[in-house]
């Protein structure tokens, strides 16, 4: 009786259970690589995540970068995407000037980038 517990309290870890195998950009199917080419040809891949889970169902995390954007996008086997997260990366020395797209640019002629 203890067994067959055990077994049930185990058994929706199951479901959760999935590994991420960082694979070449080569290697991914053909549908994932033709869609990520058509939308993200301007973007450099940072990194390509195999998942599989429980199933061996696989899906493909992906993480894109243009200038300060981030994109992780996450593909089914198929080509179609499940989830797409953005994100900016900032740094401390303030070498970067990320313009909010809610804004129109705005040009920083004669500053020199100090605080007042």
């Amino acid at each position: 009786m203890k067994k067959i517990i055990f077994l049930i309290l185990l058994m929706p870890l199951a479901v959760f259970a999935q590994t991420e195998t960082k694979i070449k950009q080569d290697s991914l199917p053909t549908t994932v690589h033709n869609e990520l080419h058509k939308k993200y040809a301007a973007y450099a891949v940072n990194s390509v995540l195999k998942i599989t889970d429980f199933q061996q169902k696989h899906k493909y995390k992906i993480e894109v970068q243009k200038k300060s954007t981030v994109i992780e996008l996450i593909y089914d086997n198929d080509g179609k995407l499940i989830s797409k997260e953005k994100s900016k990366i900032y740094s401390f020395d303030g070498t970067e000037k990320i313009t909010p797209k809610s804004e129109p640019s705005k040009s920083n002629e004669g500053h020199s980038g100090h605080q007042h």
